[in-house]
């Protein structure tokens, strides 16, 4: 599905392509930022194995991390199930 705004656009039109390009380019990319997050930690934790503040610094990344993750998606499986109570097709993005 791509985000596509006609020149006659109404409204309506003008959401779906707000709603569009936040499926497609900033909720992936908060995704990232979690995954980023997650792994930076585990690296913080492996890296200072002498250093206890440092190695529980990462601990809490990795903590904060996998939180972000769920909530994430979380927040993804509500918004799927909602959308198939109410019959809206593509509330979440595709991969194709």
């Amino acid at each position: 599905m791509l985000c596509n705004l006609a020149s006659n656009a109404k409204f309506v039109d003008l959401v779906g392509y707000v709603i569009c390009n936040i499926n497609r380019a900033i909720i992936p990319l908060i995704i990232a930022v979690a995954m980023v997050t997650f792994i930076w930690g585990i690296v913080q934790y492996v890296i200072n194995t002498d250093n206890e503040t440092a190695k529980t610094k990462g601990k809490d990344f990795m903590i904060w991390g996998l939180i972000g993750l769920a909530v994430m998606f979380g927040v993804w499986g509500l918004v799927k199930i909602l959308g198939a109570t109410f019959g809206i097709e593509y509330v979440i993005p595709q991969l194709k």
